[in-house]
């Protein structure tokens, strides 16, 4: 069976790492997991430092070290499964510009690569109520700011000719539900046989 990639992404706080994390506990080691490359980067001391030219150098550490992680996780991992928490497209979200071309020309690559990094997209839906909307050390956006990066976000991935969109949902769990169900009818089955 061939390796397949799936990006699970969205505005913050649409319970990417949380339904990876569930996924990953569901199919053992059929997936592995590939880790948010942001929290990482700002988790290890990386400068939040204010305006473009600033953002411009983050976006691009975020992205190659997204397509480190990836290509690591591929070349090292014996899984069916990679389930990567956001992905090289996701940046564009965040440039200054909102730019598609701007973005891809400053990393040397085009749309047309990195959807093909891809078999398929997951984009999970910030909670619409701002009263469930939860900060964390590196999500310093306010609702108002998550539901705008999950347009943008969207936008990001729009060509992608597998992407399934989650939306907010008043029990977590219906999510995980819609995000398992996705999973199994559109990669087939995912545990080994026996298992």
């Amino acid at each position: 069976m061939k390796k397949k990639r799936i990006v699970f992404t969205g505005g913050p706080s649409g319970g990417k790492t949380s339904i990876i994390e569930i996924v990953q506990r569901h199919y053992g080691n059929n997936v592995v997991s590939v880790p948010e490359a942001a929290s990482i980067l700002y988790g290890g001391g990386f400068p939040r430092r204010p305006g473009d030219t600033a953002m411009r150098h983050i976006q691009r550490a975020i992205y190659f070290t997204v397509r480190e992680l990836e290509d690591m996780s591929s070349a090292l991992d014996n899984a069916r499964l990679y389930l990567c928490d956001r992905g090289t497209l996701d940046n564009i979200a965040y440039w200054p510009e909102s730019a598609a071309e701007s973005f891809l020309k400053s990393v040397g690559s085009t749309m047309k690569k990195e959807i093909a990094r891809y078999d398929m997209v997951i984009h999970l839906r910030p909670p619409k109520k701002s009263d469930v909307y939860k900060l964390s050390g590196t999500r310093i956006e306010d609702h108002k700011g998550a539901l705008e990066l999950d347009k943008r976000t969207e936008e990001a991935w729009s060509a992608h000719p597998r992407r399934f969109v989650i939306s907010d949902e008043p029990d977590f769990l219906i999510k995980v539900e819609k995000a398992l169900k996705i999973i199994e009818e559109e990669m087939g089955p995912v545990r080994n046989p026996g298992v």
